[in-house]
Formats: structure tokens, sequence, C-alpha cells
């Protein structure tokens, strides 16, 4: 591999032929690579912001000390390239340019390509790295998250089932956020390391329990004609469960009328915490028993037996409605599955509270491209 300004050049044929004149930056570079050392560029693309920042990053540990970061507004660029570029020409980034790139984009990423849904960008890794001279590649966010999980410590996580992890065993990755993202982490000996396969089983048709969970069912369903497990398990989701619960109750609790009325996600968030409305608590409690049994499930489909995630931007600020018992009551799947519930008895269950933990995840991958 030839140095290309400060940049791991992975194709010399694609344009470079021979290296650039030393440079300072250069010598830097080559100081990194002897120490084991090396700068990545990590990126959280969403449809508002893209947020870009580099690492000086051990090669033989999970330790990192972020050199720079910026965060750039997707209305302000035509191309997610003129981000990357406007981001590689500040002075502190030309000191220590990137050796790599991980990007994680909250969409769909298809042979290292993603086309947004919120905004007209297309964001081309190929493209990218053949303009820029180093390796780059585009991670679903959950995927980022996924690598994240290994270089978590302890005290990033909240035990809900506390069995013991069995080493390089299948894992799981979901958690509510904007939508109900989800991955499963797979042991590869080659690699001695885990890699991550992203999937949209959140958009599968959700498998009610109880009468309860069959008349929201229905509900979701008269609304939209379909009722998948994403709509009732994310951020939407909770704001469609009050709404039901308001139709539901109010007809069997006269004291709820008036009293009560549609209330956004962070406002049910508050007043399940507060305790101050019962439906709110209600719909809290009935949305994580429903994320539980969609990650029991998951973990059934692949035995994983090294532990299930709950990440995503909701589950941490709601801890204590979650360690209240419904995510793991429905996780378990007690009632009329014995063999099963044994299985899950034995699988660990998390929360994870570290929530730059999909940042960790982009940068862990990015050293595995030098």
């Amino acid at each position: 591999m030839a140095l290309l300004s400060g940049r791991t050049q992975l194709h010399p044929t694609s344009g470079h032929s021979r290296p650039r004149p030393a440079s300072r930056a250069l010598v830097v570079v080559r100081a990194q690579i002897a120490s084991k050392q090396a700068v990545v560029l990590v990126g959280d693309i969403g449809g508002t912001n893209a947020r870009l920042s580099t690492w000086l990053t051990d090669l033989g540990s999970t330790k990192a000390t972020q050199l720079h970061a910026k965060t750039y507004p997707t209305s302000s660029h035509e191309t997610f390239d003129d981000v990357v570029t406007t981001f590689l020409s500040e002075p502190a980034v030309r000191e220590n340019p990137p050796h790599a790139a991980a990007l994680a984009i909250a969409g769909a990423v298809v042979q290292n390509r993603c086309e947004m849904t919120n905004i007209s960008w297309v964001v081309d890794g190929d493209a990218l790295q053949k303009h820029h001279g180093f390796c780059v590649r585009l991670l679903n966010d959950f995927e980022a998250v996924g690598y994240g999980i290994p270089a978590l410590e302890p005290s990033d996580l909240v035990v809900l089932n506390d069995a013991q992890p069995l080493p390089e065993a299948p894992k799981v990755v979901m958690g509510p956020g904007t939508g109900l993202g989800a991955a499963q982490l797979m042991w590869d000996t080659g690699m001695k390391a885990y890699r991550v396969w992203p999937g949209e089983g959140a958009h599968a048709t959700f498998a009610p329990r109880g009468w309860k969970q069959k008349a929201l069912a229905r509900y979701a369903t008269d609304l939209y004609g379909h009722c998948e497990i994403e709509q009732v398990a994310c951020g939407s989701g909770l704001e469609l469960i009050y709404e039901f619960l308001l139709t539901d109750e109010t007809a069997n609790r006269p004291e709820l009328l008036g009293k009560t009325q549609k209330k956004t996600a962070p406002q049910i968030s508050g007043a399940a915490l507060e305790g101050s409305d019962p439906l709110a608590v209600e719909a809290v409690d009935l949305m994580y028993a429903i994320v539980g049994a969609e990650a029991g499930a998951m973990a059934l489909r692949c035995l994983a037996k090294g532990g299930v995630y709950i990440a995503g931007g909701i589950t941490p600020k709601l801890l204590p409605r979650v360690q209240a018992g419904s995510l793991l009551e429905g996780f378990l799947m007690r009632n009329g599955r014995a063999p099963f519930h044994k299985i899950l008895t034995e699988t660990p269950l998390f929360v994870i509270k570290n929530e730059t933990v999909g940042q960790i995840g982009a940068r862990e991958f990015a050293k595995r491209l030098l």
C-alpha cells in the first residue's frame, strides 16, 4: 500500500501512480503507523445534519482520541462529497489526515451506496474513496451500533437478565428510536472478530400477545391497512399506543374523560417517568413488552447466547420504566412456552446506556479497513 498525502491509497492505478512529495502530514502518518496508531474519519449522516470527526486510534486496543469534529446542515450542501471536501480542508484535518473512513447512515446500504429518503443525497462510498484517496465504507446506523458492542465497557450497560454471555456466540442488537433498528453479530473465526449483519425485520407483521395487544394491532390495521412491528415499537409507535389507549381505556374508565389528550413521544415519556399520567405509564410499558417479545424472537432465531442488547435513543431516557419489568417479561415468554423460556432465561439481556455506541462502532470498523 502506498501512502498518498497522508492517506492509505488502496488503488494505485486509479489515478495516482507515484507518491506525492513528502510533507509534514506524511511524516506524521508514517510515525503514527510505526507506533501502531492511525487516524480514522467517522461520520454520522442523518436527514438534517452530517456529523464528521477524526480520531487518533490505537490499533491494538479500543483507545481513541478525538482530533476534530464538525457538524454540517445537510441543507447547506448539494452533495455529501461537498461536505467531506469541506471537512478535509479544515487545518486540523489537513494536519492529521485520515487513513480510512466509516460512515454510519440512517438508510439501506447496498453495495457501499445509499440513496437517502429525506433528502436528495446519494452517498456513494466507492466514489468518495476514488475522489479522496482513502478507503471509505458506509454502514447502516444499527450496523455501526453492532460494531460498537464489543468495545463497550461494563459501565456502559444495564443488566436486565443476568445470564453469562458465551464467548464467540451470536449477539443481537435492536432498539426503538425514530424507527426500530436491528442487527445480528456473528463471530468470524478467520478474522477472530464479530461481523454485523443488519436487517429490516422491524417491517415484519406484528404478532400480538394477549387481548390488549390484539386490540392494538386491530387499531393500527384499521388506520394503516397493516400493522408492522415498527409501527408499535418506536417513537411514533409510542404515540400510536397512547392514542389507542385513549380510545380503549376511556370507554371503561369514565374518570379519564376530559383529562387526557393526544401527546407527543417526549410528552408521553416525561409523564410516564413522573407518574403523572397512568395512560402514559401504560403506553410505555406496553411498547416495551412488544420490544421485549421481538428481542426474544430475535434471540431464538440465532440462539444469541452472546447477549441481546437494547439500544436506540429512547430506551436510556426511559430506563426507570424499562427496569420496571415489561421488557424482560416480554423477552422471557413465560406463558406456555417452557422450552423456549428456558433458552431465554439463559440468554443475557442488556440495555446500552452509552448513546455514542454507533460512533464507537464506526470508529472500530474504520480500523479494520487499514
